[in-house]
């Protein structure tokens, strides 16, 4: 016994001889597995076959046939793709007030709600809340930061 998985490719449930092919994923071949009428009717219903996927199991007719029949009923599906978009994972929103900045390292901390955070951001952005700071002047950060893993510091969106 086998288990089979890949994309279906025919599937004839009201032939003489009721088969389905897939495409195998694995050796990229298209192969061929013979079921009763009744049993497919009942995996695949009305649908469309177009790009659904089958997996199931399959016994060989006997041990030096190439003919395989299924075992009990395959499980019919489509596949869908997920796609992340990796800006907006990378991507953070920090708010607060700052109240110490150094120009050097580029190293800030601010405040959201009383608590003390700590980042690391461009130097030259650091350094002008360093000279606003030492004037007296409220700084607020606000905005979306990325990371820059070349930079090793957050850059603003």
């Amino acid at each position: 016994m086998i288990r089979f998985s890949g994309e279906l490719v025919l599937w004839d449930a009201k032939g003489v001889e009721p088969q389905f092919r897939y495409l195998d994923s694995t050796t990229l071949r298209e192969k061929i597995i013979f079921c009763d009428a009744d049993t497919m009717r009942l995996a695949l219903g009305n649908q469309p076959f177009e790009k659904r996927h089958i997996e199931g199991k399959a016994t060989q007719l006997s041990p030096t046939s190439d003919v395989w029949l299924c075992v009990g009923r395959p499980h019919i599906f489509q596949k869908y793709q997920v796609s992340v978009s990796s800006p907006a994972s990378q991507s953070k929103r920090i708010q607060g007030q700052v109240i110490e900045a150094d120009g050097e390292s580029g190293q800030i901390v601010y405040l959201v709600r009383g608590r003390r955070s700590y980042l690391t951001i461009e130097p030259s952005l650091a350094k002008e809340m360093a000279e606003s700071l030492s004037q007296m002047q409220t700084v607020e950060i606000n905005g979306d930061y990325r990371y820059d893993r070349i930079k090793r510091y957050y850059t603003k969106d």
